[in-house]
């Protein structure tokens, strides 16, 4: 991936709400791959003070579905399709990384995954589909 696709990229997911609502700071950005952190606050607890499944979820499709975004030409778009999400253990910490890949990339379809740690640890893999559509701008 060139400097200026890879900045354009980055450009257009930096002007997205959502993902600056979260917080979410890119710190990889590849072909197919991507990494990020996510710094947690108390609002996105539960009554028991661990971290909500819905966050880890909107996490786990910004992060997968970037990935798939890396492999598309400038003039297309992603929409998820499908996603599952497995949560293997409870996240407290401070701050979630992510690290998304794409497994299959497809002319209509992407298939992709995404891993969540919290402290080191393994707190989620989560898998979608994301389809490729011209941008509704």
């Amino acid at each position: 991936m060139d400097q200026e696709v890879k900045e354009r990229l980055i450009s257009r997911v930096n002007t997205n709400p959502y993902v600056n609502h979260l917080g979410i700071d890119f710190t990889v950005v590849e072909e197919g791959r991507v990494e990020a952190r996510m710094p947690l606050h108390d609002e996105q607890r539960q009554y028991s003070g661990v971290i909500h499944g819905g966050v880890l979820a909107a996490l786990a499709d910004t992060i997968a579905g970037f990935a798939a975004y890396t492999m598309l030409p400038l003039d297309r778009d992603v929409l998820t399709a499908e996603l599952k999400i497995s949560f293997l253990r409870a996240a407290w910490g401070k701050e979630l990384i992510a690290k998304g890949y794409v497994v299959k990339p497809g002319s209509h379809l992407h298939f992709c995954e995404c891993e969540i740690y919290c402290d080191d640890k393994l707190v989620s893999k989560s898998s979608g589909t994301f389809c490729v559509v011209h941008p509704q701008i």
